[in-house]
């Protein structure tokens, strides 16, 4: 984004960007999702659980369009695969390489999971648990459209660290 551009959405928004502001402005190319910028750098890719971080470009993409919260639900379901919500548990049999990576992703899902529960959340075992943790930490938010729908946004700027919301180490 052009520096006149960041400075007319900063004026315009008094400094907080959402992927709904991005989309009404027309500053999201077909095809392509919003993505906060300072993601990793502010803890979100440690301690964001794998389903959330998998569906996180679909839920952007439904926000840039405008469905409501019911449309968004239905369609991240639609994008669930066998493996977005993984049991936190080893089950039958694996090569050595598919239980080398079961084990590194058990792992920090397991942390994960210690972590969001620590801070009173809960992991999440399906796409309404997903967009309830992106709402619950801050991230995501509900709002009423002109039309008087419930819907949703995203944040984009200024992104907070993941530690402001999960104090409980």
């Amino acid at each position: 984004m052009f520096s006149f551009q960041n400075e007319a959405i900063n004026f315009i928004t008094n400094g907080k960007v959402t992927v709904r502001v991005l989309a009404q402005l027309e500053l999201i190319p077909v095809g392509q999702c919003a993505f906060p910028n300072q993601f990793h750098e502010n803890g979100w890719g440690m301690w964001l659980p794998m389903p959330n971080i998998t569906l996180l470009p679909y839920f952007s993409d439904c926000i840039a369009k405008e469905f409501t919260r019911k449309e968004t639900e239905l369609f991240l379901e639609q994008k669930v695969r066998p493996n977005t919500f993984i049991s936190l548990h080893k089950e039958g049999k694996a090569t050595k390489r598919e239980s080398n990576e079961y084990y590194i992703i058990n792992k920090r899902e397991l942390e994960v999971k210690r972590r969001l529960e620590a801070n009173g959340l809960q992991y999440p075992n399906c796409t309404r648990d997903v967009i309830r943790l992106y709402i619950s930490l801050r991230l995501a938010h509900e709002e009423n459209d002109q039309q008087g729908r419930s819907c949703l946004d995203m944040l984009i700027r200024p992104l907070h660290n993941i530690d402001e919301v999960l104090i409980n180490p």
